[in-house]
């Protein structure tokens, strides 16, 4: 009977008539479906509302994490990353986040606190103006049995040891996988990139459309601008001198339904990238391009890049140091994550 009925519309309206039909659809379905991902954006993220202990836990991984960072200077700056120190006191303060220290990234944050004052008092400098002797005490008694002098937010590493478990079993060498932000300085052979990218290429993707695209950036000049735009590695690209920019395709996804999915194939295939740099000793460190459309139009005469075409994220690449540091980056505990229903 419905395709009876589409026969006589067709026929009265035309093939062009039909699709216009659909266009319109489309158009209405695309919009309704934009508003409310507008809509639980705005209620959900912690863009407009920074209350409750996911959107507190989250600005505390941010600072506790950009702390981590300053940590992995060989010689550490004194007083580094103070304005992230006065950002996490309030926040720590609260009996929200004292009552749920056996989470993992609350738990991680008083301990990088910790350490960051004790660090302080091992270099001998004063930092009492914003973190006083009576608030380290108070991080340590909520800590309680948490609390360990060993705990170090950086980790250090002999390049060798850091790939001893690239051809190990599945669980050691993911587990081995760091990003890499101290390089020598050298260039990656293009050999080894591009076998790093074809086994890349085993990314699933929807209907297997592998809309990903891969670009490889050896132009200082250009790095050093693109590395400016994106913001993350302040302090560690005079030695970048090759960077990887993933990109998604939106010229290959066809329904209302997959407006998001450039992202889902995007992340997938970072994912599998990263792993393949790790396989093939190539030091790398993803970087998160959550950028506006500002500041995506700086880009011009940087990168050029199809207008169909979405950056999924920066990944600088070389060859690591032979001793460098990364950071602990605490991975949530299983019962954080897996969720039985």
């Amino acid at each position: 009977m419905k395709s009876k009925i589409k026969y006589i519309i067709k026929k009265l309206i035309g093939s062009n008539g039909i699709k216009k039909i659909s266009d319109v659809r489309n158009f209405r379905l695309l919009l309704s479906n934009f508003i409310n991902d507008f809509n639980l954006y705005l209620k959900h993220s912690t863009v407009f509302n920074q209350h409750g202990l996911h959107k507190v836990e989250c600005q505390l991984i941010l600072d506790y994490h950009s702390v981590e960072k300053g940590l992995l200077f060989s010689k550490t700056k004194p007083r580094f990353a103070q304005q992230r120190i006065q950002n996490l006191h309030p926040s720590l303060s609260l009996n929200l986040i004292k009552e749920n220290v056996n989470r993992s990234q609350i738990r991680v944050a008083y301990q990088v606190m910790c350490e960051y004052y004790e660090l302080h008092q091992r270099m001998r400098v004063d930092i009492s103006d914003y973190y006083t002797q009576a608030q380290y005490i108070e991080y340590k008694d909520i800590l309680g049995n948490y609390y360990s002098e060993e705990f170090k937010g950086a980790i250090d590493y002999q390049r060798d040891d850091f790939y001893s478990s690239v051809s190990a079993d599945f669980l050691c060498f993911s587990n081995s996988r760091k990003s890499v932000r101290e390089y020598t300085g050298e260039l990656v052979p293009a050999a080894l990139i591009e076998q790093s990218i074809s086994l890349a290429l085993n990314t699933p993707s929807v209907c297997n459309r592998q809309a990903c695209k891969v670009y490889l950036l050896e132009d200082k000049e250009r790095i050093d601008k693109l590395l400016a735009i994106q913001g993350g590695l302040t302090g560690y690209t005079e030695n970048i001198n090759q960077v990887l920019l993933l990109t998604v395709d939106r010229n290959y996804f066809y329904t209302v339904g997959e407006r998001n999915q450039l992202y889902i194939d995007g992340g997938m295939f970072l994912m599998n990238m990263l792993y393949a740099l790790h396989f093939y000793k190539i030091a790398n460190c993803p970087a998160n391009w959550g950028k506006l459309i500002q500041e995506e139009k700086l880009l011009t005469g940087i990168v050029d890049i199809s207008e169909s075409e979405k950056i999924i994220c920066v990944i600088p690449i070389g060859i690591a140091k032979d001793k460098f540091r990364v950071t602990l980056s605490q991975r949530r505990e299983l019962n954080e994550v897996l969720v039985k229903i």
